[in-house]
């Protein structure tokens, strides 16, 4: 039996991991990868849904 329904991570966990990823890059003072380009996007598109569906819960 294969669960379709995942929990979607809080704003606030997926604002963490984007920090977390510039952070990095920071650190080492260069630029994204375009491997941490893609996941940037990815985490930002998912960031955009979570608070949308938070303040529509909210509403």
């Amino acid at each position: 039996m294969s669960d379709h329904h995942r929990e979607t991570p809080s704003p606030e966990a997926l604002n963490d991991a984007i920090r977390t990823l510039w952070v990095r890059a920071g650190e080492q003072r260069r630029s994204l990868t375009t491997d941490e380009q893609r996941i940037y996007q990815v985490l930002v598109a998912a960031w955009t849904e979570a608070t949308q569906a938070e303040q529509e819960l909210a509403a």
